[in-house]
């Protein structure tokens, strides 16, 4: 569009420029005047149409309310008023100024003043005229002098001393027009005679006229000589004086010029006016086009710095914009790049620090979730989900006071962490028990409010401490039965003994009736003895870690060996072991006592059923082992789901309530996991999750 511009400047000054010419030589004005104005009159159209282009994406522009179309409208109309209002105002002064010119040139005075001088000249060059005739006649008389005396004509006409004076003289016979005698050092000729200037003669005996010669001016004419019937005439020829000759001329040539200025005053006014008129027109469109194409270009920095502010808004950091001036916006527009150089460090750091903050959150292995002001969940880490078992982003942003709600899962991460959130203005922290999945987790968790600076809101923290308070009971549990053990087995032989002893002393001093009732009482103290022992032994098992030998054994090998002994009873086994070697690193007499346990009370619990039924099932996921003992019949109770390795939790008569934390115990001593539960379609089911391989020093 510059370039374009451009043309059109250097198109519309070699147009005035030829306009200008053509109106200041009125040899050519009609041949290139109207040309020019047409060529002109089309740039102007052509100028505005550009103009006008401009205006209507202006308009349009501002229509869409599209940024920095006020400011571009209002600068255009700024440039519009600042080129067009000078330009009308120069016009109609230049336009009175032409008019009361050409008047002025056209004035009486000046005519009366060109008329004097035309006089005046007239009467300078009559008086040379008279002159010239005076000394020609001077000449006539000594030519009559020497015709009566019959002499010779014209040696009298080239010795005369007056005849130098002239440049021409020559006698001519009026009826033949023979040259009779002539002196012409200039060898100039001699103008016809003709019937009119014969009879000017005889009338008035002598015809004087100025003619111009070769830019010269010459005083000449006529003398009739007397004698020979009039039939001979003088011409003579005389230079007019140099400075007379000029004057004049240039006076007659202004009066020639004049009056064709004169002539034409209507039409030289209607060109001036048209050419001025054109004129303006040209340098208005011109210059409304000029102030058009800076205010776009003025503005387009702007634009484009809202372009890029926008784009920043947008969280694009890496938008440049390109610097094409020297000015102010160029430096602006440089504050700007540099801004955004600025904010691109300052976010990547941000991002560093968060990532880094990530990365110490994802480490942790407490839970951590933040709320803002108004309660809604707004951040957590990985470990907020692995230990509440369930993903947070569907809950994202949502406040915690409506889970409950939505479903009975979200009810429940809403009793977690309003229970924690009740501890931001206590000092200790919350004991919370979660129910997930057929697994009930302690958790303990704390609130702390965040700074009011930082926009508030309060940071929830939590842990799984379902381990740590297991492992507190078990320690409990494993000292009482300690003690229970010590305190109980001291007495328990001398029992056994001393009833024993009674047995074989009195026997035989009593009657056979007493006898019976001695002996019987005596293998009653003696069994309840030995089940006293039973428990006794069970709870040193649980109360010591016994020293563990692993060794490298097929764990389907060992669940067949273990089903050996079930062979003969009433209970169905199904049994789905992998087809895969499962290879793991155990302690067999410990792995073989689980298995044990496990089958032994699937037995007992599905004979409550009239076909009981025990499966038993193996399979590999990933690198871990899963072991499954599921039975019909009798399900796990409610308390049992909660409390099932707690130490002397049974739900069983007689039971001891320490054979499922024994295998607990076990299974995690070889790096494992034990869940119950309770299938949907009836049956009960024990899963135990084993690594391939466990590294760990065993204890010896």
């Amino acid at each position: 569009m510059r370039r374009l511009i451009l043309v059109m400047a250097v198109l519309c000054v070699v147009t005035l420029y030829v306009l200008a010419v053509a109106t200041g030589n009125t040899s050519v004005l009609s041949q290139y005047f109207w040309f020019a104005f047409g060529f002109a009159s089309l740039l102007v159209l052509t100028l505005t149409l550009m103009a006008g282009s401009y205006w209507w994406k202006l308009l349009q522009s501002r229509h869409r309310h599209e940024f920095g179309s006020k400011i571009a409208m209002r600068l255009a109309s700024m440039f519009t008023l600042v080129a067009v209002l000078p330009g009308l105002f120069l016009f109609g002064v230049s336009a009175q100024f032409i008019s009361h010119s050409i008047h002025s040139w056209f004035g009486n005075d000046t005519e009366e003043a060109l008329n004097r001088s035309i006089s005046l000249s007239k009467s300078a060059l009559d008086y040379e005229l008279d002159n010239s005739v005076r000394r020609a006649a001077n000449i006539q008389i000594a030519l009559i002098a020497a015709d009566g005396m019959e002499e010779p004509l014209l040696p009298v006409l080239e010795s005369n001393g007056k005849s130098k004076q002239f440049s021409q003289l020559n006698i001519r016979n009026l009826r033949s027009n023979q040259l009779v005698a002539e002196y012409n050092p200039l060898h100039l000729s001699t103008p016809e005679l003709n019937k009119n200037l014969i009879h000017q003669l005889h009338t008035t005996g002598s015809v004087r006229e100025i003619e111009s010669i070769n830019n010269i001016l010459y005083a000449q004419g006529w003398l009739i000589l007397p004698g020979h019937n009039n039939d001979n005439a003088l011409f003579f020829r005389q230079p007019i004086p140099p400075k007379v000759a000029q004057d004049a001329t240039l006076i007659e040539a202004a009066r020639a010029k004049y009056g064709e200025l004169s002539f034409t005053k209507k039409s030289l006014q209607t060109f001036f006016l048209a050419t001025l008129l054109m004129a303006t027109l040209l340098a208005i469109v011109l210059a409304l086009l000029v102030a058009l194409y800076f205010a776009r270009q003025f503005v387009a920095p702007i634009l484009s710095l809202a372009d890029g502010a926008r784009a920043v808004a947008k969280g694009d950091l890496d938008v440049q914009q390109t610097i094409h001036r020297n000015d102010e916006l160029g430096k602006l527009t440089d504050l700007f790049n540099h801004m955004t150089v600025q904010l691109r460090h300052s976010r990547e750091q941000q991002e560093a620090a968060r990532h880094y903050l990530e990365y110490i959150l994802n480490s942790l292995t407490t839970g951590v979730v933040t709320l803002n002001p108004e309660n809604c969940l707004i951040t957590f880490n990985k470990m907020a989900e692995n230990i509440l078992g369930q993903s947070l982003n569907s809950i994202l942003g949502q406040n915690i006071n409506q889970l409950a709600e939505q479903s009975p899962r979200a009810a429940m991460l809403a009793d977690v962490f309003q229970q924690i959130l009740a501890t931001e203005h206590q000092n200790k922290p919350a004991q919370i028990t979660y129910n997930h999945k057929d697994e009930t987790l302690i958790l303990l968790g704390k609130a702390t409010p965040l700074p009011k600076d930082s926009g508030g809101g309060t940071i929830l923290v939590f842990d799984d401490v379902t381990a740590l308070v297991s492992a507190q009971k078990e320690a409990a549990w494993g000292e009482v039965a300690q003690r229970l053990a010590h305190e109980i087995r001291n007495p328990l032989t001398p029992i056994q003994l001393s009833a024993e002893r009674l047995a074989w002393k009195l026997s035989d001093k009593l009657s056979d009736a007493d006898a019976q009732i001695l002996n019987r009482a005596t293998t009653t103290i003696i069994r309840q003895v030995a089940a006293m022992k039973d428990m006794v032994e069970a709870f040193r098992n649980y109360s010591r870690s016994p020293a563990l030998k692993f060794t490298n054994l097929d764990l389907n090998e060992l669940i067949r060996e273990v089903l050996v002994l079930y062979e003969g009873s009433n209970c169905t086994f199904a049994v789905n072991l992998s087809k895969i070697a499962m290879n793991v690193n155990a302690d067999s007499g410990a792995l073989r006592q689980v298995i044990h346990n496990l089958l032994k009370n699937a037995v007992e619990a599905a004979t409550a059923d009239i076909s009981p039924e025990v499966s038993v099932q193996t399979e590999l996921n990933n690198e871990h082992i899963l072991i499954y003992v599921s039975n019909n019949g009798k399900t796990f109770s409610q308390e049992m789901l909660l409390h099932a390795f707690d130490p002397y939790v049974t739900d069983k008569p007689g039971g001891t309530g320490l054979g499922l934390p024994v295998v607990k115990k076990i299974i995690e001593e070889h790096g494992g996991r034990i869940q119950i539960s309770n299938q949907k379609n009836g049956l009960a089911c024990v899963k135990i999750t084993l690594p391939l391989q466990v590294n760990r020093n065993a204890k010896q």
